[in-house]
């Protein structure tokens, strides 16, 4: 009896380490997709009242992503995300896709690239002054965390 015990015992451990080991050789040959980088090409500061030209490169691998499904950019003053807006960006060439932008009060701004692509998710968020700021101001926010005190920076998703 123990001797069927512990053949059983070795035929289970024995289907398991083959079986384990099936599965480790299929998850080897899966390729694995390059995530999509998202970069918001924006100055650390600009004059109030301007239109400004908000470009969004996006790119997986060396490859330029000219296919993606969503790309919306939202622009809101920090601490105050309810007022923002949100506006669809259109592909430009090369993987930029672009907004025209007037900021209309002096503050400091958090502008975010919502991008889906290639069922994957990115949103980067990359802070912007315009007009006067006092250095208070700007102290206040980057000691308060900056861009990731309200969002978490950037963060790519896959589904």
């Amino acid at each position: 009896m123990k001797r069927n015990a512990y053949s059983l015992s070795l035929l289970l451990a024995s289907t398991f380490l083959v079986l384990s080991a099936c599965n480790s050789e299929q998850d080897a040959q899966m390729p694995v997709a390059e995530i999509i980088e998202v970069d918001i090409d924006i100055p650390e500061s600009s004059p109030a009242n301007e239109t400004l030209s908000i470009p969004v490169q996006v790119t997986q691998g060396e490859e330029p992503v000219d296919d993606a499904r969503d790309v919306v950019i939202e622009i809101w003053e920090y601490q105050d995300r309810e007022n923002g807006s949100l506006e669809e960006a259109e592909l430009q060439s090369d993987g930029i896709y672009q907004i025209e932008h007037e900021f209309g009060t002096d503050g400091i701004y958090l502008v975010q690239a919502h991008v889906t692509a290639r069922d994957m998710h990115s949103m980067p968020t990359k802070p912007i002054i315009i007009g006067d700021v006092s250095e208070d101001d700007i102290n206040a926010f980057n000691e308060a965390g900056g861009a990731s005190s309200e969002e978490q920076g950037e963060s790519n998703h896959h589904h």
